[in-house]
């Protein structure tokens, strides 16, 4: 949105005394509210990408160049506890952990297609456990199916290791972290050249 002072009598006379971007939009049984915001807002976006340790591409997209269905799963309910905690059968074969970070989507059920983030696998006196960031929104009954999809936790050495896929690494695991960079001259650290990282 542009605001202008105008001369109504010479409407070429004018002047522009602001520009504003329409942000949120909400709107009511009989009137709307836009949001106007300074142009100075958009230096708070996110443009290009961000230099950081850990992977920025979502595991198994085309900037990942993992198939995802490589590392998927099928398995059942055998309890739920909770709406944040599940045990499951059909994972004995994956060491704990393998499945954090990952993905589940119900394919029966009260739950069929609702998809959820893993915060954790385990294994509890031989029963697989998952737990969820976010509260299931019906309980699953014993039998419900799934499928789940492993993990990723966006470090180096996971992309390595666990997936063969360094080469496609989106990260920059190799550049000095804060500490680093806030430190100063003390006459004790050699600054010589050598690599920071092997």
């Amino acid at each position: 949105m542009e605001v202008y002072l105008v001369n109504w009598q010479q409407p070429a006379q004018h002047i522009s005394l602001r520009v504003m971007d329409v942000g949120e939009v909400t709107r009511t049984a009989d009137h709307f509210t836009a949001e106007l915001r300074s142009v100075a807002h958009r230096l708070g976006q996110t443009h290009g990408r961000i230099y950081c340790r850990r992977c920025d591409a979502t595991f198994g997209d085309a900037r990942c160049g993992v198939n995802a269905d490589d590392y998927r799963q099928t398995g059942s309910v055998v309890s739920a506890p909770d709406r944040y905690r599940m045990v499951v059968s059909g994972l004995d074969s994956f060491r704990a952990g393998h499945f954090r970070y990952g993905v589940l989507i119900f394919t029966s059920g009260v739950n069929d297609g609702l998809s959820v983030d893993i915060e954790s696998h385990s294994r509890e006196g031989g029963e697989v456990v998952l737990i969820f960031w976010l509260p299931l929104p019906l309980l699953p009954a014993h039998g419900d199916t799934f499928e789940i999809v492993a993990g990723c936790d966006k470090t180096f050495e996971t992309c390595r290791k666990k997936f063969g896929n360094g080469v496609n690494f989106r990260g920059f695991p190799h550049v000095p972290g804060t500490d680093f960079a806030y430190s100063y001259a003390d006459g004790e650290t050699e600054h010589d050249g050598r690599p920071l990282f092997d």
